[in-house]
Order: C-alpha cells, then sequence, then structure tokens
C-alpha cells in the first residue's frame, strides 16, 4: 500500500531486509516517515497489513495457515519489560494479558521445535 513494488523504496527496503537495532542507533529498512509514522503499529490505531494467521497446536505444530490483507488494530505498545510484568503478574487476569501468556507458551514452543530439528544457536545477551 505505501511502497510501490520495483520503486526505488521497495528496492532499498529489499537489500536491508530488516531494520536493525544497535546500541546508539537504529538503521531503518525503510524511510523515517514510513517505519516510525505511517506503516507502525500504535495501539488502538487500524493500520492496513498483510497477515500470516497461523493455527497452531499447543506444541507449536501447524494446523493450517493462510495469507491475507487484513486491517489490524494493536491493543497495546508494551516494551519487552511491559509484557514480561503483565505475563509474570498472577493477579493479573485481563483479556490482554492472557493473550500475552498464551503468546509466550507458544514461543517457548516453537523454539523447543526449533532446537529439536538442530537450529543454529547464536549467543546473545
Amino acid at each position: 500500500h505505501f511502497i510501490k513494488a520495483g520503486t526505488p523504496i521497495d528496492e532499498e527496503a529489499a537489500m536491508r531486509a530488516t531494520t536493525v537495532y544497535l546500541v546508539q542507533r537504529r538503521i531503518n529498512m525503510v524511510p523515517e516517515r514510513l517505519g516510525e509514522d505511517l506503516c507502525s503499529l500504535f495501539a488502538q490505531v487500524d493500520r492496513l497489513a498483510f497477515s500470516a494467521i497461523v493455527e497452531l497446536t499447543d506444541d507449536g505444530g501447524v494446523v493450517g495457515a493462510r495469507f491475507a490483507k487484513t486491517v489490524i488494530r494493536s491493543h497495546a505498545a508494551l516494551s519487552y519489560a511491559q509484557a514480561q510484568e503483565r505475563i509474570d503478574d498472577a493477579s493479573d487476569a485481563s483479556a490482554l494479558t492472557q493473550s500475552l501468556r498464551t503468546l509466550n507458551r507458544l514461543a517457548k514452543a516453537l523454539n523447543k521445535r526449533r532446537r529439536a530439528a538442530g537450529c543454529l544457536v547464536l549467543a546473545s545477551p
């Protein structure tokens, strides 16, 4: 929607492949106006997206998947620390926190599957 195929921005984004986060600096995949505003996910703001909708078993097995043009709305903008605090807070039974716990459990199951399949593990702090 914002970046047309074959344009210089598209070609540069394809070469970069991702935004790189360094300690003192960030190298954006796309121009700042797109990456930090128009294409960025803000709480309670509708955004156009191309979504991978994947149904998983409890142990991370893929049951089905489809791809679709969608409109998504983030319910919250959380730091990693804020998300972890919610996951760890046994007294928090909100729908958002329950979703975070489900996603955390699935992430652990997927990680376990990748490791069992012999994935490359890179050391990080």
